[in-house]
């Protein structure tokens, strides 16, 4: 009775922050408003946890609802940007080692804490490699939330003011909406998710069901959108999961690590922006697809920028997947041979 007392609590703030975002016209403001009210009651000492099973539900949610931007044509246009994709994991191994090194000299953290917490790939995945390096797993965890919190909520910000972007764009033709295949498709998608988690793929629980939709898509087998609340629900316990990562305590104890980190990612955001800017100047490309892809974020958040700007999901995943499963599989090789070279 406790547990679903606390996820009734939690969700109803969540959706309170959801609510006054869309009234102040916040943009993705089922992601920002319960991000953004959880931060702020957690730093006035109230928690709202969140379950993993929430995020998940919401990861499940996303990946369904970016599996259907999957078509001939915007796969085909992979071709024209896988320059700008391996550029962008090149880009990334530059901002993590600069991260690290900033965050050993100045957080005066430990090397292994301080290498895995700036590695750009998925928290995750970065938190289990650092525990077996002995690193310090909570900062190494903070250091990617607040990473993907400054993303989004100042990404959206600077698109809005820069591009003049309306964060309102259809993406797809509204097509036949049924609430029942809709529950059927996330059943089955919640499967694939499990399984391919079982099978230890990366992000399983947001590829697993946009794998699985994606192909639907592709095959020209599902024809059908999903319904508008399903869509903002997914964004909301994604919202609320990030937000959440924070308990009151955490922010009370490591205020110096908290303010550099911020200043750090932030540096790095206004850096990636700056190259982009810079490189559009030279190369036919779509400014707003270069910024999404060569953002140090995670495949959800950026790929559900992409949407509602109605910009090409599967390039966005393209470029954060890339990046995603090189980090992972490189970053333990790095972190040796950095430890050799700087120590």
């Amino acid at each position: 009775m406790k547990n679903i007392m606390l996820n009734a609590k939690g969700l109803a703030i969540a959706f309170v922050g959801a609510w006054l975002a869309v009234w102040i016209k916040l943009p993705l403001p089922w992601l920002l408003g319960p991000l953004l009210i959880t931060l702020l009651i957690g730093s006035f000492g109230i928690s709202n946890p969140c379950h993993p099973r929430w995020r998940m539900t919401g990861q499940v949610i996303i990946g369904m609802v970016l599996g259907l931007y999957f078509s001939p044509a915007l796969m085909n246009a992979l071709s024209i940007y896988w320059m700008f994709i391996v550029f962008g994991i090149l880009w990334s191994m530059v901002l993590s080692l600069a991260l690290a090194l900033l965050q050993y000299k100045v957080n005066q953290l430990d090397w292994a804490t301080a290498w895995f917490a700036s590695a750009i790939g998925s928290a995750s995945e970065m938190v289990n490699i650092a525990e077996k390096h002995q690193a310090q797993v909570d900062k190494v965890a903070a250091s990617h939330s607040l990473r993907i919190v400054i993303l989004v909520v100042l990404v959206p910000i600077f698109m809005g003011l820069y591009f003049d972007v309306t964060w309102s764009v259809p993406t797809q033709p509204v097509l036949n909406i049924s609430v029942f295949s809709t529950v059927l498709l996330f059943i089955i998608a919640l499967v694939v998710a499990k399984l391919s988690d079982a099978l230890n793929v990366l992000n399983a629980w947001i590829l697993g069901p946009l794998f699985l939709v994606g192909m639907l898509s592709y095959f020209e087998l599902l024809n059908q959108s999903f319904p508008a609340w399903f869509i903002a629900f997914g964004q909301l316990c994604i919202g609320w999961s990030l937000g959440s990562k924070f308990p009151f305590s955490f922010l009370k104890n490591n205020q110096k690590f908290l303010f550099f980190t911020l200043l750090f990612n932030f540096i790095a955001l206004l850096l990636s922006i700056f190259l982009v800017i810079s490189l559009v100047q030279f190369v036919s490309v779509d400014a707003k697809v270069l910024l999404l892809g060569l953002s140090p974020g995670g495949i959800a958040e950026m790929s559900l920028m992409a949407k509602v700007l109605g910009l090409s999901v599967p390039i966005i995943v393209a470029f954060q997947l890339s990046r995603l499963i090189f980090v992972i599989l490189t970053t333990r090789i790095f972190y040796r041979l950095s430890k050799k070279l700087f120590f």
